[in-house]
């Protein structure tokens, strides 16, 4: 995981890479957030592009939704961003989105950008 906190702008970036579970995904969010440069009301980009979400289902992907719901204000009602490159991954975040948009205040973006060529 790369994480990088820009307190002016006032996000933080996750980048994530390699094929990931959902574990490591939740994992690399409690990190995000427990970060002492990290303040309530941050918001977050996930850059997924060199990432490979295959091996989460649908099911894992709803149940994610829910996780950040355990927090408090100010971490569970903000602007997060999805990064992605791939229509499975692109899928995957729209499907995260409509399910936590349900549950929680948060506003989710999900961004599809074609991959570099070589």
């Amino acid at each position: 995981m790369d994480l990088c906190i820009d307190e002016d702008k006032n996000i933080a970036y996750i980048k994530l890479s390699g094929v990931l579970s959902s574990k490591a995904i939740l994992d690399a969010f409690d990190l995000a957030v427990a970060d002492k440069r990290y303040k309530d009301g941050m918001g977050r980009l996930w850059d997924f592009r060199d990432a490979d979400l295959s091996s989460l289902s649908s099911e894992t992907v709803v149940s994610m939704a829910q996780y950040s719901s355990k927090y408090p204000p100010g971490i569970n009602d903000v602007k997060v961003a999805f990064l992605v490159s791939r229509d499975y991954e692109y899928g995957l975040s729209r499907m995260f989105q409509m399910t936590s948009d349900s549950e929680h205040r948060s506003r989710f973006f999900v961004c599809w950008t074609k991959p570099k060529s070589g």
